[in-house]
Parts: structure tokens; C-alpha cells; sequence
């Protein structure tokens, strides 16, 4: 049987010398081993969890204050998050529109129907997202009381994003404020991941040459996964907040109200976990 160029293998199979070397060296690097990660990309987190834990030792916090800082966080991030990825759709949208080679004549239209989607989609969230906030601040009000919070205020908010926010300025602590800083650093990959990447979209395109519109529309398609995570992504913290304030209330109960608690929960928030995971080699 005739074998040239290729080792022990038929012509048909055609296994080449360079085939089998590659696949030997990916063997070899099947075994995992652990990668420290590199500490500019969890020193932030690392900074967030000793900012947010300091924070609460120092400011002598209670289970309440920790509950009403990480509903305050979701909320604010939660939102930011939602805009952040309507503009990144808007950016992209408006960059097709007032391309040279777009049709003139269909330009209003499009940007009208453009405008009706985002101004859709941020009232359809504005009222999902902050109902569902609202809400869920009305039943932790009745456990964990703010002083000089009406009783009702947050299930009079229900639905009414305005009142929502009004009510949050009104009477949320200013301190609650500062936990902010250590969420949004260790947000900060998420937040306006969405609108990064649209700007990159949009100036990736070669704007000289004849088929820029339908590369961009192309692009565009080829991203709408990524470009949709930013929307799951604040209720997926939404789950994250509801496991630990239940976490939190369940200690309340028990009494055990230590900063060890706390420091449970803010490992759970902020510390980089998945950068000190175990992965495969690379070389």
C-alpha cells in the first residue's frame, strides 16, 4: 500500500507528518496545571473586596446595612448596564444611518424606527427592571426598616421608575452610596462592556470600501449574542443579591452577626474567583 509523504497511513487518510505533530503537542497539554493569575487583572477585585469589607468593619455595619447596600448596587449597576447596552445599539445604529452609501431616502425612516426600538426597550426595562426592585425593596423594608421610610414607599414605587428613584434619593443612606465604588470595580468588565464593543464595531469597518454597510450589518448580527449578554447579565446578579441578602436574613435570625459573616458574603461579591481557577497550560 503506498504511503508516501505520510507515515504508516494510506494515501486515502492522508495523515501528514505536521498533522501528527500538532495533535501530539495539544495531547501534551491536556493535563491541567495551575496558572497564578496576572495581578493586574485582580488587583482591582482584590482592592473592591478590602474597599467593600473595610468599609463595613470601620462603619460598623449591621445585616441591614449590608442588605440595603447590595439592593442599592444591583439597582444602580443593574440600570447603568441596561443604558449602557441600549447606547451601544443606538451608536451602531446611528453610524449605518449616516453612512455615505445609505440610502437617503429611507435614512428618516430608519432612524424613526431606530428610536421607537431603544425608546421601547429602556421603558420596557426602566419598568421590568425597577418594578422588580421595588418590589423586592417593599418586602425587605417590612424586615430590615429604613429610618424615616414610609412604609409603603417602595410598593407605592411599584411600576413608577420616576418615584422609584425619587424614593432612593430621598431616603436611601448616603453611606449605602460608598458601596457603589468596589461594586462597579468589580462590575467593571460588564457595565459597558456592551457599548465598548459597539464602538469597536463600528470603527472596525473599512469606511472607504463598497460593501461597508453590509460588513457592519454583518458584524452587528455576528455580535447579537455578545451584545445581548449585558441585558441578562443584571438579573443574573439580581439571583446573586436574593442568595445573599437570604444568606444575610438567615444569619440575622440566628444571631450571628459577626464580619466574618460579612466576609463570606463579600468574597461571594467581589473576589476574583474564577481568576484563580484551574485551567490548561498554555505555551
Amino acid at each position: 500500500m503506498e504511503t508516501s509523504g505520510y507515515i504508516g497511513e494510506p494515501l486515502a487518510l492522508k495523515t501528514p507528518v505536521k498533522a501528527i505533530t500538532r495533535q501530539t503537542t495539544a495531547a501534551n497539554r491536556t493535563s491541567s496545571t495551575y496558572e497564578w493569575p496576572p495581578l493586574r487583572s485582580v488587583l482591582p477585585d482584590l482592592f473592591a473586596f478590602a474597599l467593600g469589607l473595610g468599609a463595613a468593619w470601620i462603619l460598623r455595619w449591621q445585616t441591614a446595612d449590608l442588605v440595603w447596600s447590595l439592593w442599592l448596587s444591583s439597582l444602580v449597576l443593574g440600570y447603568l448596564t441596561i443604558i449602557s447596552t441600549i447606547g451601544g445599539y443606538a451608536y451602531l445604529g446611528i453610524k449605518v444611518i449616516t453612512h455615505p452609501e445609505f440610502s437617503q431616502k429611507h435614512r428618516l425612516t430608519a432612524f424613526l424606527a431606530g428610536a421607537a426600538a431603544a425608546l421601547f426597550f429602556l421603558a420596557f426595562f426602566s419598568f421590568h427592571f425597577c418594578g422588580f426592585h421595588a418590589g423586592h425593596a417593599g418586602f425587605l423594608s417590612l424586615f430590615f426598616p429604613i429610618e424615616g421610610l414610609p412604609r409603603n414607599a417602595f410598593f407605592e414605587a411599584f411600576m413608577n421608575p420616576v418615584r422609584l428613584w425619587k424614593t432612593v434619593f430621598h431616603y436611601m443612606p448616603i453611606a449605602y452610596a460608598g458601596f457603589l465604588i468596589p461594586a462597579i470595580i468589580a462590575e467593571r468588565r460588564y457595565v459597558f462592556a456592551s457599548f465598548i464593543q459597539s464602538v469597536k464595531e463600528a470603527r472596525r469597518v473599512d469606511w472607504d470600501g463598497r460593501e461597508n454597510v453590509q460588513q457592519m450589518l454583518q458584524s452587528a448580527k455576528g455580535s447579537e449574542k455578545s451584545m445581548k449578554d449585558p441585558f441578562t447579565r443584571p438579573y443574573l446578579n439580581v439571583i446573586r443579591m436574593h442568595l445573599l441578602i437570604f444568606f444575610f436574613a438567615l444569619c440575622h435570625f440566628l444571631k450571628v452577626d459577626s464580619i466574618m459573616v460579612y466576609a463570606v458574603v463579600y468574597s461571594v461579591y467581589f473576589f476574583p474567583w474564577k481568576a484563580f481557577g484551574v485551567g490548561v497550560a498554555e505555551t
